[in-house]
């Protein structure tokens, strides 16, 4: 996951495709339904075991749950870029597509004390450019995936308390092209890197109906090593080749705050604050056999929040209907810290969805839009004369996100 970020940075690109920076949540269909409002206390699937593992006292009962996620950004980009001291004007387009799946299993030993794993994708980016638009020199194609294995526990202390906590262990791979400023190209593939981390949370329920939950998530530090294929051009000639590369990158510690409230046997209203320390992305520094630090850009993010609210409503015991809204800002600061690789913008989101059960069997669908804002590039990335400065390019991007889920109750 760093992988993608740190490389990209040496005039490759990624965009971020899902949430903002490079940060995903769509490993719950029940939670996407309402814009992930109440992530970890609703109780209503197992995805508590990425979001609060305190949250698995909730559920009642044993199960496994599998889910695909499908997400679909269109971005459209126009503008111009100066390349080595030369203007390039045009546009290009770009549709990403992917499927994004997890798995969660729970099983509750007795009444105070659950086990559970999940395996999910908490980090991505992905983009996908011409090889000859006018800033290939920033960015052609980037695919990262992160996924983590988490094996977590709860314990409930008394009736009202339950602490929760996982071990995630990451796994991290990136594929990244680019241009050169000199007419060179570079292909980065085979780089990835294991590592770990830890999650921890509680829930409190005041009252039958009531359920508060606050959890985190720490940053993970990773140092990213792979091959950089190298076809050098006029002053990287002497480059061409294969190479090794490596960086070092944290990914942020999540805090995230979550709520239900059944207000009614028919209605559950919901809510998530969710907080992102981004602000350790300063620099991202490439390093590379017989140059040294190839790339150094100043990404200079700030730290984000995440917000969201939704409600349920159970029409039968059969079936449910869930909707919500959400606001998550970019932690990008403004466009001068803004490349093609990651041309992040706040969004916002609207959802829906519905859960129908029978016997021991659940199925939950999900759909959501987000409205992406239109994102300004002004970054410069390289070194003279091989810089690349792209000069009042804007993005204009929207996504849609549609899961099913199938969750099977022992």
């Amino acid at each position: 996951m760093k992988k993608l970020i740190l490389l990209s940075t040496m005039l490759i690109g990624a965009t971020s495709v899902y949430a903002a920076g490079y940060q995903l949540q769509e490993y719950s269909v029940t939670g996407l339904g309402r814009s992930m409002a109440g992530v970890g206390v609703v109780g209503d699937d197992y995805s508590a075991i990425a979001f609060n593992p305190a949250g698995m006292g909730v559920n009642k009962t044993s199960g496994i749950q599998g889910a695909l996620t499908a997400v679909s950004l269109r971005s459209r980009v126009k503008g111009s870029a100066v390349v080595g001291g030369k203007t390039k004007n045009g546009h290009d387009y770009t549709h990403i597509f992917r499927v994004l799946p997890s798995v969660f299993a729970q099983h509750n030993l007795n009444d105070k004390l659950s086990l559970g794993l999940g395996l999910y994708t908490p980090f991505g980016l992905a983009t996908d450019y011409r090889n000859d638009w006018f800033a290939s020199a920033q960015g052609q194609y980037s695919a990262i995936t992160v996924v983590n294995l988490t094996p977590s526990i709860s314990y409930k202390l008394v009736d009202s308390l339950t602490l929760g906590m996982g071990v995630n262990i990451q796994y991290a791979t990136a594929h990244l092209t680019g241009a050169t400023a000199d007419g060179g190209f570079t292909d980065m593939k085979d780089a990835d890197d294991y590592s770990v981390g830890y999650t921890v949370g509680l829930v409190f329920q005041p009252w039958k109906t009531t359920r508060l939950g606050v959890s985190y998530r720490s940053a993970v530090r990773h140092k990213l090593e792979g091959k950089n294929k190298m076809r050098g051009g006029i002053y990287t000639g002497f480059l061409t080749g294969t190479h090794d590369v490596s960086a070092k990158i944290v990914t942020p510690e999540t805090v995230i705050f979550s709520a239900a409230q059944d207000v009614t046997d028919k209605w559950t209203l919901s809510g998530t604050a969710r907080f992102t320390r981004w602000d350790r992305f300063h620099y991202l520094d490439i390093y590379q056999e017989k140059v040294g630090k190839l790339s150094s850009v100043h990404e200079n993010w700030h730290n984000t929040w995440f917000f969201a609210a939704g409600a349920d409503y159970k029409y039968c015991d059969n079936l449910t209907f869930r909707f919500g809204g959400a606001y998550d800002q970019t932690a990008i600061k403004s466009p001068a810290y803004r490349t093609v690789r990651i041309p992040d913008e706040r969004r916002i989101w609207a959802s829906i969805g519905a859960t129908y059960q029978k016997n021991n069997w659940q199925v939950d669908v999900g759909y959501a839009h987000l409205f992406v804002r239109k994102a300004k590039t002004g970054a410069i990335t390289g070194n003279a004369p091989l810089n690349v400065r792209v000069d009042s390019a804007y993005h204009h991007t929207q996504s849609d996100i549609v899961g099913l889920q199938l969750q099977y109750h022992f």
